[in-house]
C-alpha cells in the first residue's frame, strides 16, 4: 500500500536539498578576495609582459641604429680610399649658411650608403624632419648623424689655426680604432638641422668641470640609447674612423680637452 507519510519526507528532503550545480559552484567558484587576487596577478603579469617587449623592441631599434653607423663609417672609408686617403667635409650649418657642395650627406650614396636607410635613426625622436626647426621657416632636419669637427677641413678648431693641421686624412690619424667619428645629432635646438658638432665648445675651464655633458647635449643627443641627456652616464651610440660601433657613456666619450676620443690628437686616454 502507497504511503502518503513517505511521499511527504522524500518530497521535503528534495525541497531542502541544494541543486548539483550550486553546491558545485561554492565549493569550487572564487571569493571575491580570490578574484581581486587573481585580477592583480593578471594585471601584474601584463606589465611584465609590456615591460620586456618593450626593452626588446628598443634594443632592435639600438641595434638598427649601430648598423646604420657601420654603413656610414663604410662608405666614408670607401670615399677616403678613392680619395687618396681625405675625408669628406661638414656642410650643413648649425644657423649660418650651409655650403652644400661639400657636406658628406651629398656625397655618401655615392659609396655604398643607402641614404634613404641609414641616414635616419629608428631612435630619433626629433620633429623637425617634418617641420621647420625653430626660429626659422625652411631649415628641416636632415640627418640623425653628425660629424666629429675636428675631422673637418672648414669646422675643425686645428684647421681655423693652420689649414695644413687639419686632420682631414687617413695619414694623419694615430689611432683610428680611438677616435669618433658620426654620433647622433640633437633633436632639437639649432644643431638639430645641423651634420656636425663643436667639440672645442664643450670645456669651459678647470673651475666648472661637470660642463661638458651640459654643453655637449645641446648638440649631440647624448642619451639617445638610455639615461637622462646632460648627465656623464647618458649612453648613445657612436661611430670610430676604423669602421666599429660603440655603445658609450658620456663620461667614457668626453671628459676634457686632454681625455676625449674626439681629438685625434690623443692617441690613448681611456
Amino acid at each position: 500500500m502507497f504511503s502518503t507519510s513517505n511521499t511527504i519526507n522524500y518530497d521535503l528532503r528534495s525541497l531542502t536539498r541544494k541543486p548539483v550545480s550550486a553546491q558545485k559552484c561554492m565549493q569550487n567558484g572564487f571569493t571575491l578576495i580570490e578574484l581581486i587576487v587573481v585580477v592583480a596577478i593578471v594585471a601584474l603579469l601584463m606589465s611584465l609582459l609590456f615591460t620586456v617587449i618593450s626593452l626588446v623592441l628598443h634594443q632592435s631599434r639600438v641595434s638598427s641604429d649601430m648598423s646604420n653607423l657601420r654603413s656610414l663609417q663604410t662608405a666614408h672609408y670607401n670615399y677616403a680610399i678613392d680619395s687618396k686617403g681625405k675625408f669628406a667635409d661638414a656642410g650643413l650649418s648649425h644657423g649660418g649658411l650651409a655650403n652644400e657642395s661639400i657636406a658628406w650627406l651629398n656625397i655618401m650614396s655615392d659609396y655604398g650608403a643607402d641614404l634613404d636607410k641609414v641616414v635616419r635613426s629608428p631612435l630619433d625622436k626629433s620633429p623637425f624632419w617634418d617641420i621647420p626647426i625653430e626660429g626659422t621657416l625652411d631649415r628641416f632636419r636632415r640627418t640623425s648623424y653628425g660629424w666629429n669637427n675636428y675631422l673637418s677641413r672648414t669646422h675643425s678648431p686645428d684647421a681655423a689655426i693652420d689649414p695644413q693641421k687639419a686632420t682631414d686624412r687617413l695619414s694623419r690619424i694615430k689611432n683610428p680604432a680611438n677616435v669618433i667619428h658620426f654620433l647622433p645629432m640633437v633633436w632639437s635646438g639649432s644643431f638639430a638641422g645641423a651634420d656636425h658638432v663643436h667639440v672645442e665648445n664643450w670645456w669651459v675651464s678647470e673651475s666648472l668641470p661637470d660642463a661638458p655633458p651640459v654643453l655637449a647635449s645641446n648638440q649631440v643627443q647624448t642619451n639617445s640609447v638610455s639615461g637622462e641627456s646632460a648627465t656623464p652616464s647618458a649612453e648613445a651610440n657612436y661611430g670610430f674612423i676604423d669602421g666599429h660601433v660603440e655603445t658609450l657613456s658620456f663620461r667614457n666619450a668626453y671628459n676634457n680637452p686632454d681625455q676625449n676620443r674626439f681629438d685625434p690628437k690623443l692617441t690613448s686616454i681611456f
